[in-house]
């Protein structure tokens, strides 16, 4: 992997030490440039135009392409604004044929958001959700997994869906996605994975994890641009699920009084779109597909290792990471000083950087009860010298 032709396709990294992926990752020149052509040629011919002149891109070549990057069929792929309202609509969708006392297994790191949903179904349809037990790593205990949904079957109860997010944003650690699948599939139960922070950092195969759906954004580890996400839904799925919201792109009109819906993912899709988002999700998909997505991965975990390990020596910092496999997420905090007084501190230094509070995962707050964390989530192009001006400067800030 050439770091130095990496770094010179992103300019603004010459500038400051970008530690966000995970949050929103500076996309490179090609991706912005793909963005900015489809933009001009909008204003220069108008949006439809624009979008019949290259239909093909848009409209073939990039699920070709974000299918590609998960190992699944382009008619399994569907692209909408972002993260949240592909699991919301899946969510939403599957939701519908659930009934009262209905059972959502999830685990204690699952995203605030998603929780806000399981809150919302309970209201609305009197669907339950019980938190599935933690390894002594802070992992889903899968064998304890596996026993709860024998006994809640034997109890004559109903679990409907295992949701899971596959990398939390709390913290470092890694869910047993593929194992959690393997039961998922044995006791027939619907399988929904967050991907959200895994997409662009970790070789994501749908088919060896053996999820229904996965939902993602374009803006993290991708570095695509904000405003875009997709989702998958597996072609079993597709041949019973129907979106809870739908226009006359997800379905055609039979008439005035009927419709159809389209045979495969895209039903999730609405008519209109952001045509240079597309370009720019396009761009970023043949940007990590052309490094190599377990190169990718290799490389990130030999900086997140690096730099979490040269955090961990700093006297009174701690790291709050759990898990035995961990992702690029380095979430940390110091003995005595606040998190938001250091991270103001690196900011001037231009070290940017996020704050990751209990609101992204309530459950594990609740459970550990830790202080607000800096969120440091570096990326393949960090070098040496981001992570030495790194701890440099944050050996300064908690002097």
């Amino acid at each position: 992997m050439d770091i130095e032709q990496i770094r010179a396709d992103t300019p603004a990294l010459a500038e400051i030490v970008y530690m966000n992926a995970a949050g929103a990752a500076i996309s490179p020149e090609p991706i912005y440039n793909a963005m900015v052509f489809m933009l001009d040629e909008e204003a220069r011919i108008g949006g439809y135009h624009t979008h019949n002149k290259y239909k093909e891109e848009l409209e073939i070549d990039l699920y070709a392409s974000v299918a590609k990057l998960i190992n699944a069929k382009p008619s399994e792929i569907a692209i909408v604004e972002n993260a949240t309202i592909a699991w919301q609509k899946v969510f939403y969708s599957l939701a519908l044929t659930w009934q009262a006392g209905d059972i959502i297994l999830s685990s204690t790191l699952e995203y605030g958001a998603n929780l806000v949903a399981f809150m919302h179904v309970k209201k609305l349809y009197g669907i339950e959700t019980i938190v599935i037990p933690d390894n002594e790593h802070g992992e889903v205990d899968v064998d304890a997994l596996d026993a709860q949904i024998e006994d809640l079957k034997s109890a004559g109860k109903n679990p409907v869906l295992i949701a899971i997010s596959h990398m939390p944003s709390n913290n470092g650690l890694v869910q047993p996605a593929e194992t959690i699948g393997k039961i998922a599939n044995k006791h027939k139960i619907i399988y929904l994975l967050d991907a959200c922070q895994s997409i662009g950092q970790y070789p994501v195969n749908v088919k060896k994890i053996g999820c229904d759906y996965l939902t993602t954004t374009s803006r993290k580890f991708l570095r695509g641009p904000r405003g875009n996400g997709f989702l998958y839904a597996s072609s079993q799925q597709l041949e019973t699920i129907e979106p809870n919201t739908l226009d006359f792109f997800g379905a055609e009109l039979d008439g005035a009084n009927n419709y159809n819906l389209r045979k495969d993912a895209r039903r999730f899709e609405d008519w209109e779109n952001a045509y240079a988002l597309r370009a720019g999700l396009h761009a970023a998909c043949d940007y990590a597909l052309d490094l190599g997505m377990h190169k990718i991965w290799k490389r990130s975990q030999i900086v997140s290792i690096k730099l979490r390990k040269a955090i961990a020596e700093i006297p009174n910092m701690h790291i709050a990471d759990l898990g035995t496999i961990k992702s690029s997420i380095i979430t940390c905090y110091h003995e005595t000083k606040s998190s938001k007084q250091i991270r103001a501190f690196l900011e001037e230094e231009k070290i940017h950087l996020t704050l990751a509070g209990d609101h992204s995962a309530p459950w594990d707050g609740e459970k550990r009860k830790l202080p607000e964390k800096l969120r440091f989530s570096p990326h393949y192009y960090n070098n040496e010298n981001d992570m030495d001006k790194l701890i440099e400067i944050l050996k300064i800030a908690i002097q």
